[in-house]
């Protein structure tokens, strides 16, 4: 049986971070188009018609709710330590009151979530984020992702301190926090929309049935294949009301002190 040409016209965007490979399992023989981009550029391009489906940066989905719906309750979520969403800094947490911190420019969930964390959370006015700043330069480093595990164990000369985001978010709020969400153009027909959920859903489950696998393919300095599984094993990638009331707080406190359009 042919695929439908709507399909095959479809443009998908695969974050290429290891906490998403389970979802791409299948991704090799995907029926649409596929774009690998960092959840920043996802966004924007998804914003500009360029993206009609991918695991979107939570921060844009809260705000693109006019264009994108949930394909699925799933997407990238954990309870408490996350180890790929960091903040390396020269000083505790408790002491970054006008600190000038270097965001990754792949970010659009974190640095919300850090503002939320040190602005709303510590009552912090001074603090300063930049993007893409030298350590050197810096006060703080707010990495995701692989290259955050990568530094995780060899941070720059200086920065002694590390905050995992997931873990302060629930130890302020209790819930876990949701990264990403898999979103699907509102436009787009319900019939090709139940497409792309069947095959996403197909994709997870035979990731997760070889996470092993999964992890030894997916190569992260210092990491063994090991560490990445327990890693991976970390994540809920499908939602239940914890999840969903996780991210409802997330958007309500990002509603609360203005940070839905601020990255």
């Amino acid at each position: 049986m042919s695929t439908p040409r709507a399909l095959t016209s479809t443009v998908a965007a695969r974050i290429p971070y290891a906490n998403a490979a389970p979802f791409y399992a299948l991704w090799a023989d995907a029926p649409f188009a596929v774009r690998n981009l960092v959840p920043r550029d996802l966004g924007r391009e998804a914003e500009a018609g360029g993206v009609d489906m991918g695991l979107m940066a939570a921060g844009d989905f809260l705000r693109l709710r006019d264009k994108f719906e949930l394909l699925a309750p799933m997407g990238v979520s954990a309870r408490g330590q996350v180890s790929s969403v960091l903040l390396f800094s020269r000083r505790p947490a408790s002491a970054l009151e006008d600190a000038l911190i270097s965001v990754t420019p792949d970010t659009s969930t974190s640095v919300r979530l850090l503002k939320l964390l040190l602005k709303a959370r510590r009552g912090f006015t001074g603090t300063r984020f930049l993007r893409g700043l030298e350590p050197a330069q810096a006060d703080a480093l707010l990495l995701i992702g692989d290259k955050a595990m990568q530094t995780r164990n060899r941070p720059p000369e200086g920065f002694v301190h590390t905050l995992d985001l997931g873990s302060d978010w629930l130890e302020w709020t209790g819930l876990p926090f949701v990264y990403a969400v898999w979103v699907v153009r509102s436009s787009l027909d319900p019939a090709l929309k139940d497409e792309l959920r069947t095959f996403l859903e197909s994709s997870l489950a035979a990731g997760l049935a070889t996470l092993p696998e999964v992890a030894r393919q997916w190569n992260v300095p210092g990491w063994t294949a090991l560490e990445v599984e327990a890693y991976l094993r970390r994540f809920q990638y499908r939602f239940g009301p914890e999840e969903l009331k996780g991210l409802d707080r997330y958007d309500a406190l990002l509603h609360e002190h203005g940070f839905v359009e601020s990255d």
